[in-house]
């Protein structure tokens, strides 16, 4: 007896198609502040996640990021010989040490998030309000729903 052949279109798996669309994004957005600012895409990644806080634990930093601490180590150093941010030492715990912007990292930050909501806007204009407001809804409930399993 034969088996059943399965059909399966990889174009139309949700996990594919969410992949893909990150990567594009990533990818256009990379290129972007590199040619536009100079910072790499993790260096971009801590940045936005320093720059709406005062100040923040680097450990703390690969779960805002979703990056590694390979990665954040890396960017951390980036981003620190540009003379972007500053490491000091947490009194309570000397292995631990908080990350801020400096000056020049905050003055970075200031110019390239309207650049990057910009970009955004460009991204999403092919979009209607209801189109937008329910990608963002569903968006919101995929990241519920992997939470859950």
């Amino acid at each position: 007896m034969a088996e059943k052949k399965i059909h399966f279109e990889l174009d139309d798996f949700v996990p594919y198609k969410l992949m893909r669309v990150a990567e594009l994004v990533g990818t256009g957005l990379a290129a972007f502040y590199r040619e536009e600012f100079g910072i790499s895409r993790p260096e971009w990644r801590l940045l936005a996640a320093i720059g709406h806080r005062e100040q923040v634990i680097a450990r703390e930093l690969a779960e805002l990021t979703c990056m590694d601490k390979v990665k954040v180590s890396r960017g951390l150093q980036g981003l620190e010989q540009k003379g972007l941010i500053a490491r000091r030492p947490l009194p309570e715990d000397q292995r631990a040490a908080l990350v801020c912007l400096t000056p020049a990292g905050q003055d970075l930050y200031r110019r390239m998030v309207p650049r990057v909501l910009e970009w955004e806007a460009r991204l999403i204009d092919c979009l209607s309000a209801s189109e937008y407001r329910d990608m963002v809804n569903g968006l919101d409930r995929l990241i519920t729903r992997l939470d859950e399993l």
